[in-house]
C-alpha cells in the first residue's frame, strides 16, 4: 500500500470482511462496499470526520469510493483477501487477519457494530437500505455524495 490513506482503507476492508461475512467467512464484494461506505459515513456522523476522506460517488449498486476497487484487488493480488466467484456473486473472504496500525478502537468498534448488524442480511437489503439514504437519494448518477449530507438523515437510518 503506496499511502497511509489507502492502508486505513485496507484495514477498513478487512474489518469489514472479518466482523460482516457470514459463517463461512465469506462475504459479496457489493455487500462489503457498503459497510465501507456505512462505516465511513457513519463516523462522519457521530464525529463529523470521516475515517478515509475518500470521495464517494453514487454508482448503479450504491455509494462507493473508487479506491476500494483498487485496495481490494491489492489485498487479493498479495495474499491478504481471496476472491472467488459463485454465479453472479464475487465472494470475498480474509486469508490474513486484519491489522490495527492505523484504526483506534472507536473507529474498529464502529465497524464491528455496523457489520454484526448487517451479517445475516443479504445483498440486496443493504443495498435497498443505502439507496433509502437521504445522501443517495438526493445525489445524482455518478456524482460526488458530499458526507455532510448524513447529518441530515435520522439516527436509525445512518446503519
Amino acid at each position: 500500500m503506496k499511502t497511509p490513506a489507502l492502508k486505513k482503507l485496507q484495514e477498513i476492508i478487512a474489518h469489514c470482511i472479518a466482523d460482516g461475512a457470514m459463517k463461512d467467512g465469506k462475504i459479496t464484494k457489493t455487500k462489503l462496499a457498503k459497510l465501507v461506505y456505512l462505516a465511513d459515513f457513519a463516523m462522519f456522523y457521530k464525529f463529523l470526520t470521516p475515517m478515509t476522506g475518500f470521495e464517494y460517488k453514487k454508482l448503479p449498486y450504491g455509494p462507493v469510493t473508487v479506491e476500494f476497487f483498487s485496495v481490494l484487488e491489492y489485498m487479493i493480488a498479495h495474499g491478504i483477501a481471496l476472491e472467488e466467484k459463485k454465479g453472479v456473486a464475487n465472494l470475498i473472504s480474509l486469508i490474513e487477519e486484519p491489522e490495527r496500525e492505523l484504526l483506534n478502537e472507536s473507529e474498529i468498534e464502529l465497524i464491528r457494530e455496523i457489520a454484526k448488524k448487517w451479517c445475516q442480511h443479504n445483498t440486496e437489503s443493504i443495498v435497498d437500505f443505502t439507496h433509502e439514504q437521504l445522501p443517495w437519494k438526493i445525489s445524482r448518477d455518478n456524482e460526488v455524495i458530499p458526507y455532510e449530507l448524513i447529518t441530515q438523515e435520522e439516527p436509525k437510518n445512518v446503519y
